[in-house]
């Protein structure tokens, strides 16, 4: 990859940054912009540009973006507080803006050209919708409702031939797919093993996701054998990833980065080809809440780990690794602790005995979310 191809459209492209040196400080998304052969960073208030991946950081323009960002032809489209804007990837001179109607919390984005036009898929975070947004003409954009109600908390996107991936949050989640042409959804992954799934990109013909349960970058690729079914393997796992968040890929489907919100940092990666990868064999576990406590089932011996957080994630309470032999438990309130009775969220982990096999991780909602 050649970084610093000092190609005329590189060089105006320079006159959009401020070239003093810059710090990611407040990192939720990342994007790849081939006109330069660079990368993007939201950072708040801000948008930061590397083309060295992260060496040195630049600012892209004077706008900002908090979190999903979309490069489509020569304009990037930034989500900023629920209002979606378009820049010059040469100049930064912002072109336009939508504030889609109603919106919720405005979090992943992924884009296509076709012959009809140019178009965005947002997710709305809390208000569980995709919105599709025509930007042919970024100086108006018009969003209208894709998809109403998903079902699912969606949160990464990304749109190839038609049809839009989004990837979602909480326990085992699943990955769907939506035709941009009808609405129609249909799932694609059903249990992706992973919690919290937050960006996705295609690479290849291949599914890049990150997750932060477990902190993972996680290939996923259409099985040979069998038809409509997908490996999933370990691309990066554990540090330096922290809270992995929205990811894209290069255009060669080489490299990637992901912004990662717990540290804010940028992490750039190898692709390397599907069978050069660690595959995950991922354990048969469940957790689910009743009345009386948590019930817990796993196919195999392992031990679980119970976390309690209130509705800004701050830990109440943990248990001890509880051993667990193959079939169903169920820990009551009073022996997990009164932390637990009084925790908004339930973080749980089970770690099987098994040699070579994952860890599984799901959230609990107890309490609605606003």
């Amino acid at each position: 990859m050649t970084h610093f191809r000092l190609s005329l459209l590189t060089l105006a492209a320079l006159g959009a940054s401020t070239l003093w040196a810059q710090t990611p400080s407040s990192v939720e998304a990342a994007e790849y912009e081939p006109n330069s052969d660079r990368w993007l960073v939201s950072n708040g208030s801000s948008i930061l540009v590397t083309a060295d991946e992260g060496a040195s950081w630049s600012t892209f323009g004077s706008g900002g973006a908090n979190y999903g960002m979309e490069v489509l032809g020569s304009t990037l489209f930034a989500i900023q507080s629920n209002v979606i804007r378009a820049y010059d990837v040469v100049t930064g001179e912002e072109l336009g803006s939508v504030a889609p109607a109603g919106a919720g919390f405005l979090n992943g984005m992924g884009s296509e050209s076709t012959a009809e036009g140019d178009v965005l898929v947002v997710s709305d975070f809390s208000a569980g919708q995709l919105l599709k947004i025509d930007v042919s003409d970024p100086t108006n954009m018009v969003a209208t409702t894709l998809v109403s109600n998903t079902g699912t908390t969606p949160n990464g996107v990304t749109v190839k031939d038609g049809v839009a991936t989004v990837v979602n949050w909480y326990g085992n989640a699943d990955i769907f797919q939506v035709d941009l042409a009808t609405g129609e959804l249909t799932t694609l992954i059903d249990g992706t093993g992973l919690g919290n799934c937050d960006g996705v990109d295609w690479a290849n013909g291949s599914l890049i996701v990150s997750s932060w349960n477990p902190q993972r970058i996680t290939r996923f690729s259409p099985d040979p054998d069998m038809p409509g079914e997908w490996t999933a393997e370990t691309v990066v796992q554990g540090s330096p990833l922290s809270n992995p968040a929205d990811l894209s890929v290069n255009t060669t489907g080489d490299r990637f980065a992901v912004a990662c919100s717990g540290n804010n940092t940028v992490y750039f990666g190898e692709l390397e080809s599907p069978s050069n990868l660690r595959p995950i064999a991922l354990p048969e576990a469940g957790a689910s809440l009743q009345a009386e406590g948590v019930v817990l089932e796993a196919g195999q011996a392992g031990t679980w780990t119970v976390r309690g957080l209130d509705m800004t994630g701050r830990l109440l309470g943990t248990t001890s690794e509880l051993p667990h032999a193959a079939g169903v438990a169920t820990w009551t309130w009073d022996q997990l602790g009164a932390w637990a009775a009084g925790a908004a969220l339930l973080d749980i982990r089970f770690i099987p005995v098994q040699d070579g096999a994952s860890s599984w991780q799901t959230t609990l909602k107890r309490a609605p979310l606003r």
